[in-house]
């Protein structure tokens, strides 16, 4: 499961920033091995020496990679991390990779409206909901994972709740 996404270097010691939504890399441990996948889907492993919270992002000091031009290698490279291993969400909290294949019915009348998430957008504001349709042609809609869009889930059925789904095909 991804939990960051690799940026610039940091410092002159080989840092790296790491990019997250949440406070799941709170819960890493270094250190640790991870695995890094390249924006083409190439994995490899890493061993994490350090990692540190530092405003927005995350210093992290990768075993081997002592220095800013060595370790901007891994730059664009998403952090990916076993599920068993994450830490548990917080109630009303959920991963952003469990909504993928949820089917989107509607919050008034709980109907089926014959689309299924297909893709979770990282955005800097808000987390974009890509919605295809289950069977055939159709346009696909793009929903602001916000509660003013977005109402509750149910794991177990495999649902999401669209709030007024009429709009997205009016815009």
């Amino acid at each position: 499961m991804k939990v960051g996404v690799f940026g610039s270097s940091h410092g002159i010691k080989g840092l790296i920033k790491v990019f997250t939504e949440g406070e799941t890399l709170n819960a890493l441990k270094a250190p640790t091995t991870c695995t890094v996948q390249d924006p083409l889907g190439k994995t490899a492993n890493i061993e994490i020496e350090s990692i540190r919270p530092n405003g927005n992002h995350f210093l992290v000091k990768i075993k081997g990679f002592d220095t800013p031009e060595t370790v901007v290698k891994y730059r664009g490279f998403s952090l990916l991390w076993k599920k068993e291993d994450l830490p548990k969400p917080n109630e009303g909290e959920i991963y952003t990779e469990d909504l993928i294949g949820l089917t989107i019915i509607s919050k008034e009348t709980k109907a089926s409206h014959g689309y299924r998430v297909t893709q979770v957008i990282d955005n800097p504001a808000h987390p974009i909901l890509e919605c295809k349709p289950i069977q055939g042609e159709g346009e696909t809609v793009l929903i602001p994972f916000l509660n003013q869009f977005v109402g509750d889930w149910d794991l177990e059925h495999r649902t999401i709740e669209c709030i007024e789904w009429e709009q997205w095909f009016a815009l």
